[in-house]
């Protein structure tokens, strides 16, 4: 039997406005929850990806890097491309998909009915803009909404896409709620490549999810008080730091109890 690869395949850095987390912070978190590759898919750029790789290419760090994006498109929709050499420049979906099966790149699909961001929000047509095209759909997303998981899961019957699991993690406590298991065929393109092709057996584990959960928040009380206390910028970057370091010790940082939720032999 091949080697198994436990790989994460939505994970943000730094580098995306959103997200936290350094080079060392993300290897010595992924070293504990027993990553292989982690595909690095900030927010509308590449400098992430691109520096991520080379220090762990410079450092003979085993972790490996898989470069990509996550473009936000022009309705604000997002879209994930992986193993690109540059980054996405379209903001209309059909390019976009041009644009990374031109470079050779895989083209996913993150939590697809998510109400702010998801492709699929507003219905299933732009699936058909896929046809042809080696392609995944998050069917688990751990910040997504018990109800979007659920919608997302249906997609397995009515599309070609295959699923895979993502954290879509910013902070270090997100990092291993989803996780694909997959065979080792070749370097870590050929292999995951023939996840998406459904040509070797794979799993998705995910973390335990209760019905009616509510999708994943950070700082909801600040949010909820911002339009009336104004924070200075100047204490903004501190701030973060601070939620961050709270937020990893209340979820904790490692490996999670995950549970499968799909098998393709």
């Amino acid at each position: 039997m091949n080697r198994l690869l436990n790989v994460e395949l939505h994970c943000h850095t730094l580098h995306s406005m959103d997200g936290l987390m350094t080079f060392d912070s993300l290897v010595s978190t992924a070293a504990r929850v027993g990553l292989d590759a982690v595909a690095i898919t900030d927010h509308d750029t590449m400098a992430g990806a691109w520096e991520f790789q080379r220090l762990a290419e410079a450092r003979g760090i085993p972790l490996k890097i898989i470069p990509g994006e996550e473009k936000t498109l022009a309705d604000g929709s997002h879209f994930i491309g992986l193993f690109l050499a540059r980054p996405i420049v379209s903001g209309d979906l059909a390019e976009a998909i041009r644009e990374v099966t031109g470079q050779g790149g895989l083209c996913l699909v993150p939590h697809p009915f998510r109400r702010k961001d998801g492709l699929l929000r507003d219905g299933l047509g732009r699936l058909a803009l896929f046809d042809g095209v080696l392609a995944g759909f998050e069917m688990f997303s751990a910040k997504c909404s018990f109800a979007e998981n659920r919608r997302a899961a249906e997609l397995l019957a009515a599309s070609k896409l295959t699923p895979f699991g993502g954290s879509d993690a910013h902070y270090e406590s997100d990092l291993g709620e989803a996780l694909n298991v997959l065979e080792q065929a070749g370097d870590l393109r050929s292999s995951v490549q023939r996840m998406f092709e459904r040509r070797g057996p794979f799993q998705i584990l995910a973390r335990p999810q209760a019905e009616g959960e509510a999708e994943r928040t950070y700082a909801p009380l600040y949010y909820r008080v911002k339009k009336y206390v104004s924070v200075p910028k100047v204490f903004v970057p501190a701030a973060r730091q601070c939620y961050r370091r709270y937020r990893n010790w209340k979820v904790g940082v490692g490996r999670k109890p995950l549970r499968e939720i799909y098998r393709h032999a």
